[in-house]
């Protein structure tokens, strides 16, 4: 049922001063509205014994996790269980608020499902049900507890900076909905405004930089190996070294999506896969959505001559099917890729690396041949070059070469 929340007496006394309606007629419908709502979020079924008794089962903090309710009749469990959940509704605990927060923005469109499992899956792991927090109603909940929960967090589970963040998004949506639907008087933006934390409590993350990009060496070892093998999967991996693609990216790609500008190809990138788990089934959800990871994301790929005959034996190989990379009669996905250049890194006996990885040595490699800021961000699908600067540009230069650019850059 679509109830839509609103504060009921403060409704019927507009409509009732500006004589819009018969107070006892509405009054009922509000109700039947609210009865009809309640009954549909119940999970548990109702039946009747052969003692002639009605029975349903309410969930609660027992060890069991649900008690059982008898009335003489239906109406009457039927009202029992009304009241349980209107008084869930107006005194709910943090839990209930977050479900609430998280499902709204699902239903709302203002997050994928992808992002709906993975603030379910966060939620769950910092907060457990032996949390002092989580154990009272949220308008009992003060700043010292917010303030105590938070460092407690922060410590246990020996956070970095950026895992932090993803918590404290939770806590702002919770509390944020929570204020809206007058559930907690606490401003959260004015809390973590006010809160102050030590850099020292975060971990921090010790980066293996030769790990995050592939060496000048590497490069040409592993495409002449990719171009050797000539296998789809090896043919997707190097067109990935040749455009920077995301691996959800390149899964994705259609044949729809290469188009001819001034004779030269060039790929139109407006879709992603994406995987989440479904929360009715509990199964892993592995689907393409048809737009790309970001806003910046959406953008029109620029393909070097290199990668020319790569896409063309791309194209010939996927013999005119929908998407770009088939392999069996199925679209190969972004895990298929990530488990296939392990094996290469195998073979080759270099370091293991994953797909993003090729993406960080292309952004590297743009960058060091001195490509526009602002081409080299079109082309990555970021918003601007400090994000390709800050998490994608790493060295990638040979010992060698990087002794002999110091002893040039000293030599004067």
């Amino acid at each position: 049922s679509n109830f839509v929340n609103f504060d009921s007496d403060e409704m019927l006394k507009y409509l009732l001063e500006n004589n819009k309606i018969d107070i006892v007629d509405t009054q009922m419908q509000i109700e039947k509205m609210k009865k009809e709502k309640y009954l549909d979020m119940h999970n548990h079924k109702v039946w009747q014994g052969s003692n002639g008794k009605w029975f349903t089962y309410l969930d609660d903090d027992s060890k069991r996790g649900y008690s059982l309710k008898v009335r003489n009749t239906k109406e009457d469990v039927e009202a029992e269980i009304c009241k349980y959940y209107q008084d869930k509704e107006d005194d709910p605990y943090i839990e209930e608020v977050f479900h609430e927060w998280n499902n709204q923005r699902l239903q709302y469109g203002e997050i994928s499902k992808q992002s709906h499992a993975r603030y379910l899956n966060d939620y769950k792991r910092y907060f457990t049900k032996d949390c002092t927090l989580c154990q009272k109603k949220i308008r009992l909940v003060t700043e010292n507890d917010l303030e105590d929960f938070v460092k407690t967090t922060i410590h246990k589970f020996n956070m970095t900076a950026k895992t932090y963040s993803g918590m404290r998004t939770i806590i702002i949506g919770i509390f944020k909905h929570a204020k809206r639907n007058r559930h907690t008087n606490i401003s959260i933006t004015t809390f973590f405004g006010d809160l102050e934390l030590s850099r020292s409590m975060f971990k921090k993350r010790m980066v293996d930089k030769e790990s995050e990009v592939f060496s000048e060496s590497e490069i040409k070892l592993v495409t002449d190996y990719l171009k050797c093998k000539a296998s789809i999967r090896d043919l997707g991996l190097l067109l990935a070294f040749q455009t920077g693609l995301r691996v959800g990216e390149l899964s994705a790609l259609k044949q729809c999506d290469i188009t001819q500008y001034r004779d030269k190809k060039i790929i139109h990138i407006q879709r992603t896969e994406i995987t989440y788990k479904d929360q009715e089934t509990k199964k892993r959800v592995c689907e393409v959505r048809e737009s790309p990871k970001t806003e910046a994301g959406n953008r029109y790929l620029y393909i070097p001559d290199s990668a020319i005959a790569t896409l063309d034996a791309i194209i010939e190989l996927s013999s005119s099917q929908e998407y770009l990379f088939y392999e069996d009669g199925k679209r190969i996905r972004a895990n298929a890729f990530n488990r296939r250049l392990t094996r290469v890194c195998d073979e080759l006996k270099i370091k293991h690396r994953s797909m993003h990885k090729i993406r960080k040595t292309y952004g590297t490699t743009l960058i060091d041949q001195n490509v526009p800021d602002s081409l080299v961000a079109e082309q990555m699908g970021h918003k601007d070059i400090a994000t390709t600067r800050k998490y994608y540009y790493y060295s990638n230069k040979d010992n060698d070469t990087k002794r002999e650019q110091i002893n040039m850059a000293l030599s004067c």
